[in-house]
């Protein structure tokens, strides 16, 4: 009989060698594309035997799911702090999550979630991990919405509503931004600057809003 510290260990080991997968894959995608990410590839970034991979994940598309997940999970979780904190005003909470995003944009996390969903047309698990994921993110905007719409005085349009909205202008931005579509194109972050100075206008009763590029008309 295999003795409990050892199994504890050898529990621990299996653990940190399916993060070190997931990492290693994560950095394929980033740098290769979705079209890159063989289970052959990741197995040499990780420096593990092919077998490995598919003990853990089974096959590619397990570990694309397994990726997909986790790179979402890390963003939703820490979106659901951001809104969490009574210290910040809903437009402040707009703007960190566009800092949030110039972030995403910068790492590669974008690029990622792009290529992902891109394998979800033609894939059915990836297609319904997709849509699963946006409900998750319609459910917190939902959330938020259902507090922020009677504080703000707003109550011909539903928080679900709402969630739609926001959900399907940042996915499209995202998209935009992934194909390189310039901002005197698609003025993107204008838009989406712009929304959160609607914000900031209902939070403070309708007053003018100091514009955030100097100049600048107030909204």
């Amino acid at each position: 009989m295999v003795d409990r510290p050892i199994m504890a260990v050898r529990r621990r080991d299996a653990g940190a060698t399916r993060e070190r997968i997931l990492s290693s894959a994560r950095a394929v995608l980033n740098r290769d594309g979705a079209s890159g990410l063989s289970t052959r590839s990741v197995a040499t970034e990780a420096a593990v035997h092919l077998s490995l991979i598919h003990y853990y994940f089974e096959s590619r598309e397990g570990l694309l799911l397994a990726v997909l997940e986790r790179i979402n999970q890390e963003l939703l979780d820490r979106q659901r702090a951001m809104y969490r904190c009574e210290d910040l005003s809903l437009a402040e909470k707009w703007q960190q999550a566009i800092d949030f995003y110039r972030q995403d944009l910068a790492s590669g996390y974008v690029r990622s979630l792009m290529e992902l969903a891109g394998q979800g047309f033609a894939n059915p698990r990836l297609g319904a991990a997709i849509r699963e994921l946006m409900r998750g993110w319609r459910q917190l905007l939902k959330e938020v919405a259902a507090e922020a719409l009677p504080r703000l005085g707003v109550t011909d349009i539903s928080p679900a509503e709402v969630a739609s909205a926001v959900v399907t202008y940042w996915y499209g931005m995202e998209l935009q931004h992934s194909l390189g579509i310039t901002e005197d194109e698609g003025n993107l972050w204008k838009t989406v600057e712009t929304l959160g100075r609607l914000i900031g206008r209902l939070e403070t009763g309708g007053r003018q809003i100091r514009p955030a590029i100097p100049g600048q008309e107030e909204i």
